[in-house]
């Protein structure tokens, strides 16, 4: 819908200029940046299918993967949701009632991460990296592309690091069977769809260890409340991961 307004400013010889502008005290999501993103990238005449393509790989596509799926696809990926679909099907199939692997965390934090142009210049290559990130399920898949980007493009901006540092938290939280993490004024909800996985001797000695910045929610038994207050980017991904890391077990 913002490359359609864009494009409907100026016509034949009358030249004209589209500014977007969004809040400048409100932290985009990850999905906003990638949009805002590819809008930048592609600026030539006759751009909306390559958009059109682009905004599909980002949120979804398809019937299967229509406007009652296309969340679903998202929160995965779109490689990820195949193997996830693959795994259901073939565990019916055999009927040995494995497992359904588990689904996605839903994390609205007030941050997120981005690549910039200086860092990578090509559309095509930041689309790729983008989706390898989003993809990341282990720490030796998070490492191997932590150790990819910085031998193809040198030393790896906050920027990334934060993107990346998503995904390591994405990782712990399943571990520690999270459903969802929000922020929201400097406090961060963590809300646990299996409290049995949790040691309860970790969650009191966190608690003791961080007075007053980390506490339960009195009115729901599954949910740990963070304090992260105006930390920086980085300092706050740290935070977290470091917070969060203390309750897996050993």
């Amino acid at each position: 819908q913002l490359y359609q307004l864009r494009g409907r400013v100026g016509r034949s010889d009358r030249k004209a200029y589209a500014y977007l502008f969004y809040p400048k005290n409100r932290a985009l999501s990850e999905i906003a940046m990638k949009r805002l993103q590819v809008i930048s990238d592609f600026t030539e005449l006759g751009s909306g299918f390559k958009i059109a393509m682009k905004d599909m790989e980002i949120r979804g596509a398809g019937n299967l993967l229509g406007r009652d799926q296309s969340g679903d696809v998202y929160s995965v990926g779109f490689d990820m949701y195949l193997r996830l679909l693959n795994d259901a099907v073939n565990a019916r199939m055999a009927n040995k009632g494995e497992d359904i692997p588990q689904n996605e965390v839903l994390m609205e934090l007030e941050y997120t991460g981005y690549i910039p142009d200086s860092y990578v210049h090509s559309p095509q290559t930041k689309m790729e990296i983008y989706k390898k990130i989003a993809a990341i399920e282990t720490k030796d898949e998070l490492y191997q592309v932590y150790n990819e980007l910085e031998d193809r493009f040198g030393q790896i901006p906050d920027e990334v690091l934060s993107l990346l540092t998503l995904s390591e938290i994405r990782i712990i939280c399943k571990s520690l069977y999270i459903s969802t993490l929000k922020e929201k004024n400097g406090m961060v909800q963590v809300e646990f769809s299996n409290v049995s996985h949790i040691s309860i001797d970790r969650i009191l000695r966190l608690i003791k260890e961080n007075t007053g910045r980390i506490k339960l929610d009195a009115t729901k038994p599954n949910m740990l409340l963070i304090q992260t207050g105006k930390l920086s980017l980085k300092e706050k991904s740290d935070y977290l991961c470091e917070k969060l890391e203390f309750l897996v077990n050993k």
